[in-house]
């Protein structure tokens, strides 16, 4: 008999083990360190196996020259995101010009973040809302 309650007692333990074991907060998108992304605008994501949560929760600035139209000045994007790391926030943010080749990496932490491009691109005559961006990254670890 007391073999049987140890029993139930060690299979009850190892499903509540189980049970609780975790699991990333409903809205948000899991991703792999190294792998890339698409976060759109008020979207978060948290890296597997790492303490850091990215939301993207702005673009202050989008002066990109529009397709089709001949500019003085190329222009920018700059996007804001919401970086935690172990429930500590902060604010990051990209600033990224079309000539820009490879990608923009802001440091967080033992974390690199990198911004590979942000769309859509603007056209003459279409306004952007505010929802329609996607930011295109990865997560790196420093030094690895």
């Amino acid at each position: 008999m007391r073999l049987l309650k140890i029993s139930i007692l060690l299979i009850c333990v190892l499903a509540f083990a189980t049970a609780c074991k975790e699991k990333p907060k409903a809205g948000y998108s899991t991703v792999k360190l190294d792998d890339f992304f698409e976060l759109k605008m008020n979207q978060s994501v948290v890296i597997v196996d790492n303490d850091l949560k990215l939301t993207f929760t702005g673009v202050p600035e989008d002066s990109r020259c529009p397709k089709f139209t001949n500019c003085i000045q190329e222009g920018q994007v700059r996007i804001t995101m919401s970086a935690a790391i172990a429930g500590k926030s902060q604010v990051v943010e990209f600033s990224r010009k079309p000539s820009d080749k490879g990608n923009t990496t802001v440091a967080v932490g033992k974390f690199k973040i990198q911004l590979y491009d942000v769309m859509p691109y603007p056209e003459s005559g279409k306004k952007i809302n505010l929802p329609d961006y996607t930011a295109r990254m990865t997560v790196r670890k420093v030094g690895g």
